[in-house]
């Protein structure tokens, strides 16, 4: 096809194809590609194992989002790969060089929307966006399918480099004089600013996703389901699984603080939506129990306990009691590091939707909790040493439900008197019932390692981010692959979500 043929049947279609045509008749450039491709999978990877394991982000979201994830990095990788290619062949053949900007912004936030929904991704601090893709309507997908259409337009651009249908604008000079200086002005036009144009309606596009409303975000997250021990099929293996047993104890395990008014408290300031909260667990198919309503509605003087069946109820009622409950840790804390106006962002505000208004407007509201400035200290402290499977952050930084509920358990225990060992074992227990199969692993690791029975593992050694971090947990779990210990976990457990 001649130069004047493609000028005359212009369609997007005939440019792309004419083009690569012409630049990959040399093997270089698809080797080019093809090793670009690669080595940018490659970083994807890296920056994904950064903040999640493979098996935990298949526990955490729903399969067509992982999928989707996957594929949208694959075709990012290889677009990638081909503009660069086409770049590097418009610089071997001395053409007029258009805006590397695409590609470059291409990579950077497609490489920052790399990870899964609950655990977060590790660079889109970094950018000023949100710690948390939960914060995104499509949980980062949309950055990748925004990076992909950005790519095209830049591989577009290329090619009509390529095949000489750009035209080559003529400066236009201005002389002006002044004291016999002469100074020559170039006028660009509005073309020449294009590219310009695409990258920051690209940028202001990102940047506005995740202030959208919650009502259109999607949430790719499984289910919270702690409690499927619950069901007929599991109830055996509940009773018969020693290690299971070990880790959620049938009697459950009790802290020395009553729920007291927390639940009225949280109703009255509107972070609990009554409402909103029965029919999270009328849809999981685990309806509120009166007690549970009781403790919402008129509190209660029981202990707090946490069991198989109270387990969820706990991990929704302490996340509203952490998000709400005024602290140093929130105010002051790591989780305030990447500013104050990315705080809504986080999976552990953003993505709390069971309050009457908008989840920020609850955040470090009241002192639900009372604490003196020594047991704020000591809270701390204490959370600066816990840490999750779910990612690898301390709950000193909580950024997700499990983090802000176990923050709040915390602070409960503070509140009445409890020592610093006693709320390690405390995080140790709920930390199990939360993740039972991370802590189900954890604990065949030091039975078989260590000859050590659940109670009898250092609590403070075991919530350390050597072992209950993801990838802490991911090392054991791999020590215990590797030495062909395979026995199957609960196939139970929370996600990062309501």
């Amino acid at each position: 096809m001649t130069k004047d043929q493609i000028s005359k049947k212009s369609s997007i279609f005939s440019i792309f194809t004419s083009s690569f045509k012409k630049v990959f008749a040399k093997k270089t450039y698809y080797l080019l590609t093809i090793s670009i491709a690669l080595n940018i999978i490659f970083i994807y990877y890296l920056i994904f194992l950064q903040t999640t394991t493979w098996e935990l982000f298949w526990q955490s979201n729903i399969d067509i989002y992982n999928w989707l994830q996957i594929i949208l990095s694959i075709i990012n990788s290889i677009l990638i790969g081909i503009a660069i290619s086409m770049f590097a062949f418009i610089l071997d053949n001395k053409n007029q060089t258009t805006s590397f900007l695409e590609i470059l912004g291409s990579l950077i936030y497609s490489s920052a929307a790399t990870g899964c929904t609950v655990c977060g991704a590790i660079l889109l601090p970094t950018l000023g966006i949100a710690a948390s893709l939960s914060a995104l309507p499509l949980g980062g997908l949309e950055i990748k399918i925004l990076s992909i259409l950005l790519l095209i337009y830049a591989i577009y651009e290329y090619s009509k480099n390529i095949l000489g249908l750009c035209v080559v604008k003529k400066e236009r000079l201005i002389s002006i004089t002044n004291n016999n200086l002469e100074l020559n002005i170039k006028k660009e036009t509005l073309s020449d600013l294009k590219p310009l144009a695409v990258i920051l309606i690209f940028l202001l596009t990102i940047y506005l996703l995740p202030k959208l409303p919650n009502n259109l975000k999607i949430n790719f997250s499984k289910k919270s389901a702690t409690n499927a021990l619950n069901s007929n099929e599991n109830k055996q293996q509940a009773t018969d699984d020693e290690v299971l047993s070990e880790i959620n104890p049938q009697q459950g395990y009790e802290i020395n603080a009553e729920f007291g008014n927390l639940g009225p408290k949280m109703i009255e300031l509107g972070v609990i939506d009554l409402e909103k909260f029965k029919n999270v667990y009328e849809r999981s198919g685990q309806p509120l129990t009166q007690e549970q309503i009781d403790i919402l509605t008129k509190g209660s003087n029981q202990k707090v306990k946490i069991d198989r069946n109270s387990a969820y109820f706990l991990l929704n009622f302490f996340w509203a009691a952490g998000l709400a409950n005024k602290s140093k840790v929130l105010t002051e804390g790591e989780i305030t590091k990447y500013g104050q106006d990315q705080l809504g962002y986080f999976a552990s505000t953003g993505g709390w939707s069971l309050s009457k208004t908008e989840p920020m407007n609850y955040y470090a509201k009241e002192r639900l909790i009372p604490l003196t400035p020594d047991q704020e200290i000591l809270v701390e402290k204490v959370a600066s040493n816990i840490y999750r499977p779910c990612c690898n952050n301390s709950t000193a930084f909580p950024d997700c439900n499990h983090g802000m509920a176990l923050l709040a358990v915390l602070q409960l225990m503070a509140a009445n008197g409890a020592t610093e060992n006693q709320m390690y074992e405390a995080a140790k227990y709920f930390n199990a019932f939360w993740f039972p199969q991370n802590y189900y692993d954890l604990a065949l690791y030091f039975k078989n390692k260590e000859g050590k029975t659940f109670r009898q593992i250092n609590n403070k050694t075991l919530l350390s981010a050597e072992f209950s971090s993801a990838s802490g947990w991911q090392r054991a779990k791999k020590w215990l692959q590797d030495n062909g210990i395979v026995q199957q976990p609960p196939q139970t457990g929370g996600s990062c979500g309501v």
